[in-house]
């Protein structure tokens, strides 16, 4: 009577086969730690390329609804319908075009301004033109993490100024230039035309 053979694994074969599941194991887990990681990057560059976009077209309908209108600030001075602030990291101006959904009592004009506060690009607004004491500015978030803001504009003459102080004669420069340095985009330039002779009356 023959004995039946009885087949199985050595246990070289067993240990073969448990390193190519460990291998397999392993670059599965690095794969799948890759795709996690370009995921998580694309998704952090397309939030970064969402804000500048957004941003930039922010500041974009806030040139291009640039007045002729000085304003009168809480001492009851006037200010120019547009100037740079003396440290050169902002510059205010007044822009019609101020949605009122709500039909809130106020006007449609809106003095506003864009400057560098530490790492962030702000836009800052005021509620009323005509400043009281008690008037507080409102602050947006239009771009952070940047730096190196500088802000050019080009007058009648066709020169460039790192300064505008608006006057009778050049309210409004022909152009604004603004350079900043992304984390992400590197350097960055725009330059945006401001309308020609848009008057919105003066200060009461």
């Amino acid at each position: 009577m023959k004995r039946s053979a009885i087949a199985g694994f050595t246990l070289l074969e067993v240990l073969v086969a448990v390193a190519i599941f460990a291998l397999v194991g392993i670059a599965s887990h690095r794969l799948l730690l890759s795709a996690v990681r370009v995921d998580a990057q694309t998704r952090q560059q397309e939030l970064q390329l969402r804000q500048l976009v957004r941003a930039m077209s922010s500041l974009e309908r806030d040139v291009e609804q640039a007045l002729e209108r000085p304003v009168l600030d809480a001492d009851g001075n006037e200010e120019p319908a547009f100037w740079s602030d003396p440290d050169g990291q902002g510059l205010q101006w007044t822009r019609a075009g101020w949605g009122n959904p709500l039909a809130a009592p106020r006007a449609q004009l809106q003095r506003v301004r864009w400057r560098q506060d530490g790492t962030m690009l702000a836009r800052e607004y005021w509620p009323v033109l005509d400043r009281a004491d008690d008037t507080t500015v409102q602050r947006q978030v239009a771009l952070p993490d940047v730096s190196g803001v500088q802000w050019r504009y080009l007058d009648r003459q066709g020169v460039w100024r790192t300064q505008w102080h608006g006057n009778d004669a050049q309210p409004l420069p022909r152009a604004l230039e603004l350079r900043l340095q992304h984390p992400r985009f590197g350097a960055l330039r725009r330059v945006l035309v401001l309308p020609d002779g848009a008057a919105g009356g003066r200060p009461s």
